[in-house]
């Protein structure tokens, strides 16, 4: 389909991400997509970024299909009321933060009275609420104290909870992502990915149950990615700290380790997870949000964020009788057959020709 007969689509987004820049183009096929980015890093740039999108909505919104905003808050705002106005669909991507409280560590847009109170406002003016997970609508909470009894956008700002919704979960490129022909696994080798020099992040990703489970069991290797070689992080020998890797190389880490952990205070459905799958680590992920519904039987579950919990966890692993070469294969099938960029666009397509306002 050419351009020209394509219908416009905007898409709004305060982060460019790997995941919002994959919609952009998975929904490009069937879109001319107008892209809204929404600057949020600098706070005193935000009255800005309000008056450049309030023009880019007057000049495109009235003859677009739709507007499709990844996250909701303050990027979310001007969209969800001009379209409540002129009734147009729009339709926002909740992802994390905008589903999450956790207040001794800064996460989540609830934390913060205004942030909170901009997020709920864009919900409930949306005309569909798609969550990555259905567990960012609601969810009973309490793998960790902070975040106890109950996370997601309807027990934090009641008033979205009746916005229909419906869960869209993230899809990956198995042709991409999959085990290097020629990498030979490490026993009891375990990684994980994220940014370790974020003191936030480095809480709530769980990377301080790692470096104590690596301080417990020192013929265990772990790899962590995502240090800028500047922080310091005390770290036992068989702690391996890397730099971010490109795809390339990330996949040529997955394919040597046995293990892929995603032991997170909370999340969204992470994408590091589901594409260590696809190259084969056995994952082993905490209780929270979408990781037990990616994980299923493929691999191992932490009920709560303790040490005590996690050691018996992977003593149980060592002890158990499951063929682990077998839990490999099961994990790059789960997400290939479930999770595919096809699945993911046919949802979005669907959800916008179906809105309530359409």
């Amino acid at each position: 389909m050419s351009d020209m007969n394509k219908p416009t689509l905007i898409y709004v987004y305060p982060q460019r991400s790997t995941f919002i820049l994959r919609d952009i183009q998975i929904l490009g096929a069937h879109f001319l997509v107008k892209e809204s980015f929404f600057a949020v890093k600098r706070k005193s740039l935000v009255p800005v970024q309000f008056i450049k999108q309030f023009f880019f909505l007057l000049f495109n919104l009235w003859h677009s299909k739709a507007v499709v905003c990844h996250f909701a808050g303050y990027s979310s705002l001007l969209p969800s009321i001009l379209c409540k106005v002129f009734n147009k669909p729009c339709l926002i991507i909740v992802a994390g933060n905008d589903g999450a409280k956790f207040p001794d560590f800064n996460y989540g847009n609830y934390t913060r009275k205004l942030l909170g109170s901009v997020t709920g406002i864009s919900l409930k003016y949306a005309s569909q609420i798609l969550p990555v997970h259905e567990s960012l609508h609601y969810q009973n909470y309490d793998y960790y104290h902070g975040g106890a009894p109950a996370q997601g956008y309807s027990y934090f700002y009641p008033k979205a909870k009746n916005v229909p919704f419906t869960p869209v979960y993230y899809g990956y490129d198995s042709n991409a992502f999959k085990p290097k022909k020629d990498g030979v696994r490490r026993s009891n080798s375990y990684i994980t990915i994220g940014n370790l020099s974020d003191p936030y992040c480095f809480k709530r990703k769980g990377y301080d149950l790692v470096i104590e489970l690596a301080k417990q069991l020192p013929e265990s290797h772990f790899t962590l990615v995502g240090w800028d070689g500047l922080t310091p992080i005390e770290i036992p020998p068989n702690v391996e700290l890397l730099p971010f890797k490109s795809q390339h190389e990330l996949i040529e880490l997955f394919s040597t380790h046995q293990f892929y952990f995603q032991l997170s205070i909370m999340e969204g459905f992470p994408n590091a997870l589901a594409e260590a799958m696809l190259c084969g680590c056995i994952p082993i992920g905490s209780d929270v949000s979408g990781i037990p519904y990616i994980i299923s039987a493929c691999g191992y579950i932490l009920e709560k964020h303790t040490i005590t919990h996690l050691l018996k966890l992977v003593a149980s692993i060592d002890r158990s009788e499951r063929n682990l070469s077998d839990l490999s294969e099961r994990s790059r099938n789960r997400i290939k057959e479930l999770f595919t960029y096809e699945i993911r666009c046919n949802k979005l397509i669907d959800r916008i020709y179906n809105d309530p306002r359409a």
